[in-house]
């Protein structure tokens, strides 16, 4: 399991250090459906929309029932894993208003109930937004449905995408199962290692002395080594061996020329 640092703050403003579990969920990933999910926002809203996408996170049983509760909810259903999308009330009456061109709710009225008519236009907003779900899902095996709360399956990780304009609305995703380990990526480019730079150490000679012996050197005492300087020479980065190859000179400065590169690789 991997997990990360956190500093969670108590009644008495002394911010302790916990582990939690991390989501395997790449930020990569939510970034694409949060783009998705932008544009979809957009056509619906009428003008672009300005968001922030949250970090995905590892979710407990009990702070995924407080994250559904009196929310719609709707399950998209993927081949690589399943999705939820959660729409706080509040948030899906101002989506609806918005889509029926309609100024902001009366105060107050965010606490009633939906109608019939904002239940299905948030249903179909619901499924034009599970569109953006593909690069969780990998491939999408059923329509977005919306589903009870009673219904709603564990989920194990979940990010929200938040709306600051032109409309505040929070759209929350959440992941059914964990999604495959997808391995290490695939290598850098050699252009883009050109600005690092690693030291290296070439070793000439080496040579084995007593700790007595090491104690009375001086400055200008002559040291023999047990290799010839004109022997095969090791090329270590980082401690590891690399190559090995001739020593020599390159016009004013210590040279390798290497013949072969360790068993290593």
């Amino acid at each position: 399991m991997i997990a990360e640092a956190r500093f969670v703050r108590s009644s008495d403003g002394f911010r302790r250090l916990r582990f939690s579990p991390r989501s395997s969920i790449p930020l990569e990933a939510a970034c694409v459906v949060a783009n998705g999910l932008r544009e979809t926002l957009r056509e619906v809203c009428g003008e672009a929309c300005e968001l922030v996408v949250g970090e995905p996170s590892a979710l407990s049983p009990e702070a995924w029932r407080a994250l559904a509760q009196d929310a719609f909810l709707f399950l998209t259903r993927g081949r690589q894993t399943d999705i939820v999308l959660v729409i706080p009330q509040p948030d899906a009456r101002r989506l609806v208003l918005r889509a029926f061109g309609e100024g902001p709710a009366a105060p107050g009225a965010d606490g009633r109930p939906c109608s019939a008519l904002e239940v299905a236009a948030i249903e179909k907003i619901a499924a034009r937004c599970a569109v953006s779900f593909d690069p969780l899902c990998a491939e999408r095996r059923s329509a977005s449905r919306a589903i009870a709360h009673a219904d709603v399956p564990p989920c194990v990780a979940y990010f929200d995408v938040r709306v600051y304009a032109p409309i505040p609305v929070v759209l929350g995703i959440a992941i059914v199962r964990a999604l495959p380990d997808a391995g290490p990526a695939g290598r850098l480019a050699p252009a883009a290692l050109e600005r690092i730079g690693i030291g290296v150490r070439v070793a000439f000679a080496t040579a084995t002395v007593d700790a007595a012996a090491l104690l009375r050197w001086r400055i200008g005492d002559v040291i023999a080594f047990d290799t010839p300087l004109t022997a095969a020479a090791r090329l270590t980065v980082g401690g590891r061996a690399l190559a090995a190859g001739q020593p020599g000179i390159a016009g004013t400065r210590a040279a390798l020329r290497i013949g072969s590169a360790a068993a290593a690789g």
